[in-house]
């Protein structure tokens, strides 16, 4: 038999079902709010990810040479797939609002809700550095999330130049900023004792003593980044949205933010504290493709999602047709299509089988409604359609089914 490859997943049946359906809810709701597609190739020159991140990120990749020897990479996300268009193309009316929903994939240990294959649903913002913007990009994903039926969730918002200030203001410098940085993303796992004894490594007691001050609520930060964070709350405010929280230790791992950052964290069961959408500004970012767009964006973690949906999906039955072919195979061909033309999703036996086996059929796929075209019903211009969830028959009319 063959093997599946370590790190990626198939998906058939109700689940490949669920996955299309949640697909275009996001989908519709990223169009809801004027977001408009952009679609790339599934690879890119590796050159594209390693001049925004380093040599250093081909271990993360999957990259490989093809066979006239250029580096290629699959893409690992789409918002540099899609700076890489919209850099190069001057016809764009800003703001430019864009959405990406596909494959990426990442080079990593396979774990829980993480894999080396699984879809990304992003939306961007290029060109404007309203903060509006931002409480836009959180709204929308706010409202797509609903749409799948999500509720119990918080948002922790944050801005990097907040930790930023308070690190120069210690005099700090650049590099030792960034691995400081990193270390007080993972206060969530080692706890703040842990973020402190690295951060002492780093920049000395004295100073990291005064870092754990802000982490712990008893060093209030000024300037910029906490005004961007007020004014970023309130927009929400407009939008209806109050399950905001200014988290201190909320950083983002990636170096390319530079102003809001923001989680969507689950508040439920065996996922709770799992982060499921997140995002922020990077207005740097788009220089180091010699262009100047300010940009803000997110992405929804559809894989994420899906296992929390998968975990709290019952087996209810759908609202599909099937049509039983138990005395004429034409006639339930002809029904069939009537009920397709109406838009209703319709199965159909095309085997001669016995009423029951056509019913344990639709049992066994939880379809709703049977539509069985028997001899004695024919005669009468009649079919029988049988609601499998409530266990009742109806007779109605063939000719107005």
């Amino acid at each position: 038999m063959a093997e599946r490859v370590k790190g990626v997943r198939d998906f058939a049946g109700k689940e490949a079902v669920l996955r299309q359906d949640m697909s275009q809810r996001i989908r519709d709701a990223y169009k809801c709010f004027g977001f408009e597609p952009v679609e790339t190739p599934s690879f890119e020159y590796l050159s594209l990810f390693t001049n925004k991140s380093g040599p250093g990120i081909e271990e993360q990749l999957y990259s490989f040479s093809d066979k006239k020897g250029e580096k290629l990479a699959l893409r690992p996300e789409h918002t540099i797939s899609k700076l890489r268009v919209i850099s190069g193309n001057k016809s764009f009316t800003k703001p430019i609002k864009t959405y990406s929903i596909g494959n990426v994939w990442r080079y990593e240990d396979p774990r829980k809700a993480r894999w080396r294959e699984f879809i990304q649903a992003d939306i961007d913002v290029f060109g404007s550095s309203n903060l509006r913007y931002d409480a836009e990009v959180i709204a929308c994903i706010d409202f797509a999330i609903k749409k799948l039926g999500l509720s119990n969730y918080m948002i922790r918002l944050s801005n990097r130049k907040v930790l930023q200030a308070i690190l120069e203001e210690l005099e700090v410098g650049p590099i030792e900023s960034i691995q400081v940085l990193r270390e007080i993303d993972k206060k969530d796992k080692v706890g703040i004792d842990g973020v402190l004894k690295k951060v002492t490594e780093l920049i000395g007691s004295n100073k990291a003593q005064k870092v754990k001050l802000y982490l712990e609520g008893k060093l209030e930060p000024k300037g910029d980044g906490i005004a961007e964070i007020e004014k970023v709350t309130g927009y929400l405010k407009e939008y209806g949205i109050k399950n905001v929280f200014f988290d201190r230790s909320l950083v983002r791992g990636q170096d390319y933010y530079d102003g809001t950052i923001f989680e969507f964290e689950y508040g439920e069961g065996q996922y709770s504290k799992v982060v499921f959408a997140s995002g922020g500004r990077y207005d740097k970012l788009s220089k180091k493709f010699d262009s100047d767009l300010p940009i803000v964006g997110g992405s929804i973690g559809f894989d994420v999602v899906m296992e929390i949906a998968m975990a709290s999906a019952t087996e209810d039955f759908s609202e599909d047709y099937c049509v039983l072919n138990v005395d004429s195979i034409e006639k339930a061909i002809e029904i069939a299509g009537k009920l397709r033309k109406k838009g209703l999703v319709t199965d159909i036996l095309l085997d001669n089988v016995s009423l029951s086996k056509g019913l344990e059929y639709c049992n066994a796929k939880k379809i709703r409604y049977a539509v069985i075209i028997g001899k004695k019903d024919l005669e009468k211009d009649e079919v029988t359609i049988r609601d499998l969830k409530d266990k009742k028959d109806k007779k109605i009319k063939e000719s107005e089914i």
